[in-house]
């Protein structure tokens, strides 16, 4: 089947257009993220897009490109992409299309092309692991696949708080009949106040964490229906706890929770949690993707979540592809090396 692929060759309004076909779009591959994530790296932006001869969408995704110039290579990196998947899970990608994509940029543009899809290893993981390595891309096996908490949202509200574990649901509406005030915004200063929470919880518990400037940034250049979602609470003006949301695809994705000293105490996470779990599913998410887990590093977080009724998953990994042998030696070397001096 003849495709057509276009690189760097439509506007931000085609993009999203076409990104909103898909159901495993998410915040890391909106226009303005990958944007923010290029310029604040440093890195060269690519835009691809890949049609079917009927002019239907197959597969797009951001590309950002790094270049090791000591080691001479040009390294693209799809961040939770390519996009693959439509609203019915199913594929809309092929074999051949990843060919296409592999075609576009490895030589000409990147010595390797790394890709990590948006899928979920409960979503056809054999179909997908097979169909990226039928196309050239070497499943990496070094690289440990993203690992979460699924919680069900295409249930009633009622089933939704019973798989909540009966002690998690206790400390939930001691925290709802404690006078604690909720609100929800997509104002970029509520990220201010989350940053503000976030870094005192480094401090405290000596983590190194993410960028935030990269999100409210991003929040700033999101288009309006495209925002984060914040939930605060409060005692009084006094901000406790900060949980923030993004609604893309079809599944929240838990960006970020941060609580204060006092929050802690009041149990305010509890409720913030709840509320974003009920606004997403307000916003027609299927699904709540709860945030990355760590059971050996960080046991806390991993309980907390547990007990929310929510259940283990894992992305099916990351792929790619090498120019060459050589390159693949050089990368796969210098990797190891890297990965040794920075444990």
């Amino acid at each position: 089947m003849p495709y057509k692929v276009d690189i760097n060759n439509l506007s931000r309004d085609d993009w999203e257009r076409y990104a909103r076909e898909f159901a495993d779009y998410s915040i890391y591959q909106t226009w303005a993220y990958q944007h923010v994530r290029a310029e604040m790296d440093g890195q060269e932006l690519s835009r691809v897009i890949i049609k079917d001869e009927n002019d239907h969408m197959v597969t797009m995704g951001h590309v950002r490109i790094k270049r090791i110039k000591t080691l001479g290579l040009n390294i693209g990196y799809m961040q939770w992409g390519p996009l693959i998947r439509s609203a019915k899970i199913k594929l809309n990608c092929s074999m051949e299309a990843l060919e296409k994509l592999q075609e576009s940029y490895l030589g000409s543009k990147v010595n390797i092309l790394r890709v990590v899809p948006n899928i979920y290893a409960t979503e056809a993981v054999g179909s997908v692991i097979d169909m990226f390595q039928a196309s050239g891309f070497e499943h990496v096996d070094r690289i440990t696949p993203y690992h979460t908490m699924m919680f069900p949202l295409d249930i009633s509200i009622q089933e939704m708080r019973s798989k909540l574990h009966k002690s998690w649901r206790k400390r939930l509406k001691q925290a709802e009949h404690s006078g604690l005030e909720t609100r929800q915004s997509s104002d970029p200063e509520c990220l201010k106040i989350l940053d503000q929470l976030y870094i005192s919880a480094q401090k405290r518990k000596k983590f190194k964490g993410l960028d935030m400037q990269v999100f409210i940034r991003t929040q700033q250049l999101l288009l309006p229906d495209q925002k984060m979602n914040a939930v605060l609470v409060y005692d009084k003006d006094e901000p406790l706890t900060v949980d923030v949301t993004s609604y893309l695809g079809d599944t929240a994705v838990g960006l970020f929770q941060a609580n204060s000293e006092k929050g802690l105490q009041r149990r305010a996470s509890y409720l913030a949690w709840w509320q974003a779990l009920l606004a997403a599913q307000r916003a027609g998410m299927r699904r709540f993707d709860l945030g990355g887990i760590d059971p050996k590093n960080n046991p806390n977080v991993y309980e907390f979540k547990m007990r929310m009724g929510a259940k283990e998953a894992f992305h099916v990994g990351t792929f790619e592809a090498c120019n060459s042998l050589r390159t693949k030696l050089i990368w796969r070397t210098s990797e190891r090396i890297y990965n040794l001096i920075t444990k």
